[in-house]
């Protein structure tokens, strides 16, 4: 079993975006929304901004404490645009959206991400109440996201990570492998040893930049390994 996704708006103050979260769901394949005692009501504006988000904003849960929304998830996740400026404040010591989908993409169970009120956020007994807080690297000048444009870009990088992790993606391991067996192969090349360093680094550069994926790695792999031994066996 993946890691399953519980959408909760604490205290929501604007239907529009109750709807747009509902849109920006079903955008990413996300069902499961709470909402903790509104503070709109959900009318004719948020089912119009849901469009075909429509299904999940009618069965969204509504309860009407936080405590409740939060009581069977194994790990909570809240929102903020205030970040710590030092790790000495460890309540307010944020991840990015990408951060989150990597450290959750091999977990099991359901993770709840919090988004507080427009005007507010979360209060600090809230953030004590999550495992992590995330906020969204954004101008100095003006950091604060509409919560539906803040949400789309959280829903995403979960969304791509699960893709990615679903199309056989190369691990860290493969990954290590190939640029072993490349640096194995530019050791025994003719290469100047400055030419080499720059190939090699060159090298890392693109797979850390690819999303190579596992069969790609494996028969890169078995290349570099037998052109390495035809050079070894020419010197």
């Amino acid at each position: 079993m993946r890691v399953l996704i519980r959408v909760i708006l604490l205290e929501p103050e604007k239907s529009g975006n109750i709807g747009s979260v509902a849109r920006s769901m079903r955008n990413f394949d996300l069902g499961d929304l709470w909402i903790v005692n509104p503070k709109t009501r959900i009318n004719g504006e948020a089912r119009a901004f849901a469009m075909r988000g429509l299904p999940i904003l009618e069965s969204a849960k509504i309860v009407t404490s936080f405590d409740q929304a939060i009581k069977d998830v194994d790990a909570v996740a809240g929102t903020s645009s205030v970040a710590a400026r030092s790790s000495s404040n460890l309540s307010r010591v944020a991840i990015t959206p990408k951060q989150l989908a990597e450290r959750t993409s091999t977990s099991k169970g359901i993770l709840g991400i919090v988004f507080g009120r427009e005007s507010s956020g979360l209060n600090n007994q809230e953030v004590e109440a999550c495992d992590f807080m995330v906020t969204i690297p954004a101008s100095r000048e003006y950091n604060v996201l509409n919560i539906a444009v803040a949400a789309s870009i959280l829903f995403y990088e979960l969304f791509h990570r699960k893709a990615a992790n679903q199309s056989g993606r190369a691990s860290q391991p493969a990954k290590k492998r190939l640029l072993l067996q490349f640096d194995h192969l530019a050791a025994v090349s003719d290469l100047q040893p400055h030419k080499r360093r720059l190939a090699q680094r060159a090298f890392r550069n693109v797979i850390s930049r690819s999303f190579i994926s596992s069969r790609e790695a494996s028969l890169l792999v078995g290349i570099f390994r037998k052109a390495s031994a035809k050079l070894g066996k020419l010197k």
